[in-house]
């Protein structure tokens, strides 16, 4: 694999496992030095990964963390908001807390990260960020208010953060994956609030994604092949949202 970010330093927050751990996997393989802000440990220390335990809804930590990684690794190049949680419920049961955990961990994490990093990425002539929406921003799904609501918000605050930040040689991009194997859907899998077989009647490609297959567009977004794009959301999800029909009729399969 090429040595792409050879010298660069990355940080990507929910690093520990799912699409962080593979974007964190992706960016050694690239050459670049990854920190990895998180509240669970990894299973096994990684090479090229300083493994940092980190509340990113919370600012002093952020602060204290970013702070880490510049004095033991020299500066901030990318930064990955992928960490996020989730918790399913009637929006009219949702505890007001719970919707507070959800949106800030989300949200208030991309945000925390993005005002801590952005000025030591301009030290540097420039960075890029990238951070992990979902197709549950752009479509419905019941019992996930906040979720849905954070993935939305992601989704407006990288379109924000982009012209802001241009002027500084900095690319704000999002990646909004689809129906993944990770941690996360494992979790609603065991509690029933999601069935396999109900997410792969919505996917044209039949089949959920690997985390690698959304690591490799957002650490794509974060190099010099996407060089020219900033503001943008890439949809990463199997057909998911383009889906105009979930029940396929037989003459469309000929």
């Amino acid at each position: 694999m090429s040595a792409e970010f050879e010298g660069k330093v990355a940080i990507v927050t929910g690093g520990a496992r799912g699409i962080g751990a593979a974007i964190a996997d992706e960016m050694v393989a690239k050459g670049a030095a990854v920190a990895s802000f998180d509240l669970i440990a990894p299973d096994e220390a990684r090479d090229g990964v300083l493994d940092l335990e980190v509340d990113v809804a919370d600012a002093e930590s952020v602060r204290a963390a970013t702070a880490e990684v510049v004095d033991r690794l020299g500066r901030i190049d990318v930064l990955f908001n992928n960490a996020g949680i989730q918790r399913a419920a009637p929006t009219h049961l949702m505890d007001p807390e719970i919707w507070n955990l959800v949106v800030g961990i989300h949200l208030g994490g991309m945000f925390l990260c993005s005002a801590a990093a952005i000025p030591e990425m301009r030290k540097v002539g420039g960075g890029a960020i990238v951070s992990t929406a979902s197709a549950a921003g752009i479509v419905g799904i019941p019992g996930r208010a906040p979720y849905s609501a954070a993935k939305a918000g992601i989704m407006g605050l990288t379109r924000s953060l982009a012209v802001e930040v241009a002027p500084h040689n900095i690319r704000v991009n999002a990646v909004a994956p689809g129906f993944t194997r990770t941690p996360l859907v494992q979790q609603a899998l065991d509690d029933g609030s999601l069935t396999e077989d109900w997410m792969l009647l919505e996917v044209p490609l039949d089949r959920l994604a690997e985390a690698a297959e959304i690591a490799r567009p957002a650490v794509f977004l974060a190099g010099e092949g996407a060089s020219y794009i900033t503001g943008q959301t890439i949809v990463v999800d199997g057909g998911w949202t383009v889906q105009g029909v979930s029940d396929r009729p037989d003459w469309l399969d000929v």
